[in-house]
């Protein structure tokens, strides 16, 4: 564990595992063992050196700005995802790893990735460039997970595919995996779906509804390869093995064998390896006549070795949890070991995904041995019995079509608890606590209810904040604001960001994402701070760029209300997207909603929801006043100060994202803010912001920020005191911006 801690601390500067590295120092000075705090110390060193050379060679490798050009990447067949026409692999540029994007031109090429069974070398006609870091706070750190698998570059462009002649056992194995998804894809749905991630470890989007509600639930590692699929692996093999009459000691061998083979067609996944690792150890010293007790402590070492991010990843983090507490903890009763291993999951999983189900207890009590007797081993026989079988394939196609009518349904019901995201401390403090309860039952019996206070006040604190918040998302070309009072007393959302949509041909149309931009930055935001509803929903116009996520947020906070410009709330593009269940109350500036924590001035009449009809809010906060004004134009912003003459703001957010439509010159030396605020895309179409807005602002000595540069920004306010924070320096991303757009 203190090798791993090593690993986390020096490559994610992690302070949770500071925090578990000093309690782990306090333990090895009461280890009577003074070889054990020797190995202990060497090991530690080694891991220090592994993650040193780690880093240099990723620092070495990133770019710091893309580079044109054409980049020869040898790709394996089993690497690809299509989606449209876009197909996404990892592959090697010479001895480097990077991730390449290719985008596809034609239905041919579509239909040559979808058939690989070799080796290719995709020729690549495009830039060569750094991974985006995360540009939000709590936003998943693509950057950051790639880096950990020694990936620091990306390639993308247009290309073509020259197919290779397999130069390794390996590359023969991939092709198997290959040629396996091939035929697992002639199943119908979900069977084939279920195959192709339980058996291969690949992700299907026709799957996205099932895996939804099994992270809801807390049973999501049933869908991911772990310990349990080669558990089921290495008995069935056993079992046929021995019921050929092969001696038990060339059985061993056989499956010492083998799991190197299922290691390759999962795909390498953690919790995959760690079993694994965890086995071949045991089967080796099996034959050896050793004890297998530290199969766990020597699975980490090697896992932290060969991948030294390991438990930068929750995957990680759970998998050897998880893990230590089944083969520590030693309650009489079943149902309380359960809750054991449940509690020992679940402060990684807050810190994490922010929430928790009360019925995942139940779920994972009906699911595992479901999936471990039945699931599993009919999935494994089926895929080598083949769609010619089809009497068995559509009995377990209707099976598995009731098993996601199980899991939809108990996602469902009542019980989901938005937590929050504690904070590392907390988080560490939280599972040293519950790792001392578990190792004695009688200690568990009495002091659980520490742990439950514990708990109770964690989740007081982050949901009564004493400090309130203005923030810009960095919702890419597109406007996002959040507002929340102190104790979250009113939390407000102003548009929810979305992306344009253009047309495409039939064979280039994506399927539809999981995730989108809303998920993964405002809504994931909002949750991490335990918030799961808006008390308003304020709409400035109809514009794609504004509530082009309207859906994803009815759908994943509870609104209150929402707020559109008058006229706007007649419009089928709206209306379509909404419930009938949240109230849509139109606008002006002679409506005020009652409790609003804003001033609406404008629009002065009904309009259509266009730009010059945009809902213009005015608010103070701390000592800051605010005004954010939507996409309305010059002729808007004038007007507005002709109505009110002594309007003052300290902190403008631009009009039109910066665009020269807006930020009139004249009204700006009137406003005189003290910060503008640009909310805008990188390398955008539209060339926002327009250099002659910066221009404006730099001749009137105004600063300004934008997200393009700075990612997410918020002021944190406590009474009339606060502070400025943003997600990024302001260095990291200057080369994706114009020079005039720099400050």
């Amino acid at each position: 564990m203190a090798v791993a801690l090593v690993a986390a601390l020096l490559l994610g500067h992690q302070l949770w595992a500071g925090v578990a590295l000093v309690y782990l120092a306090w333990r090895l000075t009461t280890w009577r063992c003074p070889r054990g705090r020797r190995w202990v110390g060497l090991l530690a060193l080694a891991m220090v050196g592994r993650c040193l050379l780690h880093q240099t060679v990723i620092q070495q490798r990133t770019l710091p700005a893309a580079r044109m050009g054409t980049y020869q990447v040898v790709v394996q067949p089993d690497a690809w995802q299509v989606n449209g026409q876009l197909a996404l692999a990892t592959g090697r540029l010479g001895k480097e790893p990077v991730r390449v994007s290719l985008q596809l031109t034609s239905p041919a090429q579509v239909k040559q990735i979808k058939q690989l069974t070799t080796p290719v070398v995709a020729t690549v006609t495009g830039q060569k460039g750094p991974l985006l870091p995360a540009t939000n706070v709590n936003q998943f750190d693509y950057q950051k997970y790639e880096n950990a698998q020694g990936v620091a570059n990306q390639v993308r462009g247009r290309g073509t595919l020259t197919p290779l002649a397999p130069a390794s056992p390996l590359a023969v194995v991939h092709g198997w995996r290959a040629r396996l998804t091939h035929r697992l894809a002639r199943f119908p749905q979900p069977l084939a779906s279920y195959c192709q991630r339980l058996l291969l470890g690949q992700n299907d989007p026709a799957l996205g509804p099932t895996i939804t509600a099994a992270q809801t639930l807390g049973v999501i590692h049933l869908f991911c390869l772990s310990g349990l699929h080669a558990f089921v692996f290495v008995a069935l093999l056993r079992g046929g093995l021995l019921a050929l009459h092969v001696t038990r000691e060339t059985t061993t061998w056989l499956e010492i064998i083998a799991l190197p083979l299922l290691w390759v067609l999962g795909g390498g996944a953690t919790s995959l390896t760690r079993a694994i690792l965890m086995l071949e150890f045991q089967l080796l010293a099996r034959q050896a006549g050793c004890s297998s007790r530290v199969s766990w402590q020597v699975s980490l070492i090697l896992h932290s070795l060969l991948q030294p991010g390991v438990l930068l990843s929750l995957g990680g983090q759970l998998s050897y949890l998880l893990a230590w507490g089944i083969s520590r903890c030693q309650f009489q009763a079943a149902w309380r070991r359960l809750v054991a291993i449940q509690l020992i999951g679940l402060p990684p999983l807050l810190y994490a995904a922010y929430q928790f189900h009360f019925l995942s207890l139940l779920a994972n009590w009906l699911l595992v041995p479901l999936f471990a007797s039945v699931v599993l081993p009919g999935l494994l026989v089926i895929a080598l019995l083949g769609p010619g079988f089809s009497g068995v394939v559509s009995l377990a196609n209707a099976g598995l079509q009731r098993l996601q009518a199980v899991l939809t349904g108990l996602a469902a019901l009542p019980g989901n608890c938005y937590f929050g995201k504690p904070a590392a401390v907390v988080a560490v403090g939280l599972l040293l606590a519950t790792l001392l309860l578990i190792e004695e039952e009688a200690r568990f019996r009495r002091r659980w209810p520490w742990l439950l206070g514990a708990y109770l006040l964690c989740f007081v604190v982050i949901h009564c904040p004493l400090s309130g918040e203005v923030t810009f998302v960095d919702i890419g070309q597109g406007d996002c604001a959040l507002i929340r009072t102190p104790l979250n007393r009113q939390v407000i959302m102003i548009d929810t960001g979305g992306q344009l949509q253009f047309r495409s041909p039939g064979w280039a149309k994506r399927q539809p994402a999981q995730r989108d931009r809303a998920l993964t930055t405002s809504v994931n935001y909002l949750k991490s701070q335990g918030i799961h509803r808006l008390d308003y929903l304020c709409l400035s116009h109809r514009d794609a760029d504004h509530i082009g996520y309207l859906t994803t947020v009815v759908q994943q906070l509870q609104v209150k209300a929402i707020l559109v410009p008058q006229g706007m709330e007649k419009l089928p593009e709206l209306t379509r997207r909404l419930p009938a269940t949240i109230p849509v109350v139109p606008v002006t500036d002679h409506s005020q909603p009652a409790g609003l924590r804003l001033t609406v001035l404008h629009p002065f009449g009904s309009g259509q929801g266009k730009n010059e009809d945009s809902m213009v809010l005015w608010g103070k906060f701390g000592a800051q006043r605010f005004l954010f004004t939507g996409d309305l134009d010059r002729a808007g912003e004038r007007a507005i100060l002709h109505r009110y003459p002594q309007l003052q703001v300290e902190v403008l957010k631009l009009g039109h994202h910066g665009s020269q439509t807006a930020s009139d010159p004249t009204v700006l030396r009137q406003l005189r803010p003290q910060l503008a605020i640009i909310s805008a895309g990188r390398k955008n179409r539209y060339g926002h912001p327009h250099q002659s807005t910066i221009q404006t602002l730099k001749r009137q000595q105004i600063p300004f920020w934008s997200t393009q540069q700075r990612g997410m920004i918020t002021y944190r306010y406590w009474g009339n005191h606060g502070t400025w924070m943003t997600k990024l320096k302001g260095s990291e991303l200057t080369w994706m911006l114009p020079p005039y757009a720099r400050n």
